[in-house]
């Protein structure tokens, strides 16, 4: 059942990434959908799952997105899966500050890392302000908390479920 739950938010999530790539081109620098499914996975299951997610989610982008550095987004989502799996699992970060948190440090260190390696491999990397740094931030860290807060409980949480109790 997960893997039905991560192939349908990654299909929506590119599908959301397209269409605003299509009708406001513009609007891509602030707002990358295709983190929300990583996003997700990371503070809801496990580490290796919300790497999966992450590597099949920046895979898609790179396909239909990246012609030139084919596996860059790849990479750098299974990268955040991975650090963000590992912090969901010290931290209790299912709620509404901590999902935003999670949402705006994952688009920050996206871009971040999409700087660092498209330098590493040689190609220019795109100046970005300060100010689209802190709008991305922002509408990471709403758009992660607001779709977790609408979601609810689709999918695998952490929390273990409570004992039945005994009957006697």
């Amino acid at each position: 059942m997960i893997v039905l739950w991560a192939a349908v938010g990654i299909g929506l999530a590119l599908a959301f990434e397209l269409g605003l790539g299509k009708f406001a081109p513009g609007l891509t620098r602030y707002v990358s959908f295709m983190t929300l499914p990583l996003v997700a996975y990371a503070l809801r299951t496990s580490q290796r799952s919300s790497m999966t997610v992450g590597c099949v989610s920046g895979l898609l982008q790179d396909y239909w997105m990246e012609p030139k550095l084919f596996g860059l987004n790849g990479l750098i989502k299974t990268l955040l899966g991975w650090a963000l799996g590992l912090i969901g699992a010290q931290f209790d970060l299912n709620n509404f500050w901590g999902r935003c948190a999670a949402g705006a440090s994952a688009h920050l260190a996206d871009e971040g890392l999409q700087a660092a390696l498209r330098v590493l491999f040689g190609e220019s990397a795109a100046r970005v302000g300060v100010g689209t740094l802190a709008l991305r931030a922002v509408s990471g860290g709403l758009l992660t908390a607001g779709v977790l807060a609408i979601l609810g409980k689709p999918g695998t949480s952490r929390a273990k479920a409570r004992p039945r109790p005994r009957r006697v």
